[in-house]
């Protein structure tokens, strides 16, 4: 069930209690129909037997009186009624044969048909007497026919008294069969709206438990601790939440860090700059006083470098700012890329000369001219020369190469693409270890604790965004090389 999505469970939760509803109207469906045959055959079958039989009763009641005064009266419109009356009992017999739903009923409506049949035969007898016989005397037949219909009129009342003991039966049975439906009717009921209300209770506890634990750690955040990860038993909805929320916590607490590297590093790099300016300062004072005027030019020049180490620093911070916040400028236009590497490298090769290494440019000629942002692309250069200069010891050598490189880049839906330009700074340096390289980029990342850790990062972004790549190849001992690119249209 953990492995279960929330709708999944109260699907599933709800699709039980749907179907309990469902087996509840199937089984009442079934009762009510059970019900309505029970009173269906009260009705059609027991009611209409009990009223055949008393009809018959009296039916053969008046044809025994009409049958009486015919053979007293012998006269023919008694016997004619005495005939009528037998049609209509002769099918109300019938009747009564065809309701006999039970082996007693057939039995008993046998028995009265028998009887009464019986007793037409024998009037039918004696009335063929009395035509014959001028002087009849119907004393020999009297008793007998009033057996015949005492019996027939026993047999019927015997079909009543069965007819009314089976209604009376089915009566009860209904009676059973509506208190059985609804005490499973309440029955079922009562078990849905408990499953209903323990499905609502587990699910409001699946989704209140992690939802309280994330409130937790989100105050544990605004206290500023990072290291607890929330481990949470939930549904995958939640579980992918609180991934999203260590995912968070991870970031903050990473940022965190940064803000810590941010905070020593500006302290670190205004700090030094600061105090070489203070005590070139003091010392410029006392040359002053003296009137030596040597020593003043060169502390003043210490002041000029310091001042310009502290804008760079700053500038770096700014620039980062706004990279970050989307709010860099870039002044595209068509220029010389090797014009714009000699310049770069001009600059440089003093310094590199100073501290005994070599700095060799080795760039293809005619390469296309470029659509970038010279000014940053610029930066980009100094950054990686700068780097290579700082970590190659004296004796060492940076080379800086240019080549244009064929490359149709997939998915340029004009084609217009025309390669790249390939810029790579490589140096015999110390190198990069290679568990660092992944990390080279990202900020505040120091190469041998030595800089301010921005350098390469805001490289990667002008890179990136003039549509261009970077990356590195290193190893600890074997030099660096730098390389990036820059499309050409």
């Amino acid at each position: 069930m953990r492995n279960f999505s929330i709708f999944k469970r109260l699907g599933l939760g709800y699709l039980v209690i749907a179907l309990i509803v469902i087996a509840l109207g199937m089984y009442s469906t079934f009762k009510l129909r059970q019900l309505n045959r029970i009173t269906l055959s009260i009705n059609s079958i027991d009611n209409e037997t009990i009223r055949l039989a008393e009809g018959l009763r009296d039916a053969i009641l008046s044809q025994r009186k009409f049958e009486q005064k015919y053979m007293v009266s012998n006269d023919e419109d008694f016997f004619r009624q005495f005939l009528e009356t037998g049609t209509y009992i002769k099918k109300d017999l019938e009747k009564v044969s065809a309701l006999a739903d039970t082996s007693v009923k057939k039995r008993l409506a046998n028995r009265v048909k028998e009887s009464h049949e019986s007793y037409l035969s024998m009037v039918h007898e004696e009335a063929g007497l009395m035509a014959d016989i001028p002087v009849y005397q119907p004393e020999g037949y009297e008793e007998e026919k009033e057996d015949l219909t005492d019996l027939t009129i026993q047999g019927l009342e015997s079909l009543s008294g069965v007819a009314r003991a089976a209604m009376e039966n089915k009566i009860e049975l209904s009676g059973k069969i509506g208190s059985q439906a609804s005490r499973i009717a309440v029955i079922i009921t009562a078990v849905s709206v408990i499953m209903a209300i323990v499905i609502a209770f587990f699910t409001a506890r699946t989704i209140n438990r992690p939802i309280v634990l994330l409130i937790k750690g989100t105050r544990e955040i605004a206290g500023g601790r990072f290291e607890k990860h929330l481990v949470i038993p939930s549904p995958p909805e939640i579980n992918e939440l609180a991934g999203a929320f260590n995912h968070m916590c991870d970031r903050l607490k990473e940022i965190d860090e940064m803000k810590a590297d941010l905070i020593s590093h500006i302290s670190h790099e205004f700090r030094t700059p600061l105090a070489v300016i203070r005590e070139a300062v003091s010392l410029n004072l006392e040359c002053i006083s003296t009137g030596a005027a040597d020593k003043q030019r060169r502390l003043l020049g210490i002041i000029e470098e310091e001042c310009e180490r502290l804008i760079n620093s700053v500038n770096k911070i700014l620039n980062l700012s706004r990279m970050e916040a989307g709010m860099m400028d870039y002044h595209m236009e068509k220029c010389s890329i090797s014009h714009l590497i000699q310049m770069h490298a001009s600059k440089i090769m003093p310094i590199a000369e100073r501290k005994g290494v070599s700095l060799t440019a080795d760039i293809d000629e005619d390469l296309p001219h470029v659509n970038i942002d010279a000014e940053k692309t610029g930066d980009v250069i100094d950054i990686l020369l700068d780097n290579s200069l700082k970590f190659t010891p004296a004796g060492g050598k940076i080379t800086i190469r240019a080549v244009h490189k064929i490359s149709q880049k997939s998915g340029d839906s004009a084609g217009k693409i025309k390669g790249v330009i390939e810029v790579s700074v490589s140096d015999t340096g110390c190198g990069i270890p290679e568990e660092n390289l992944k990390d080279i980029f990202n900020k505040f990342k120091k190469l041998n604790g030595k800089g301010t850790g921005l350098g390469l990062y805001i490289a990667r972004q002008i890179i990136s965004a003039q549509g261009g790549e970077i990356c590195v190849k290193s190893g600890k001992g074997k030099g660096s090389a730098f390389f990036f690119t820059l499309p050409v249209f």
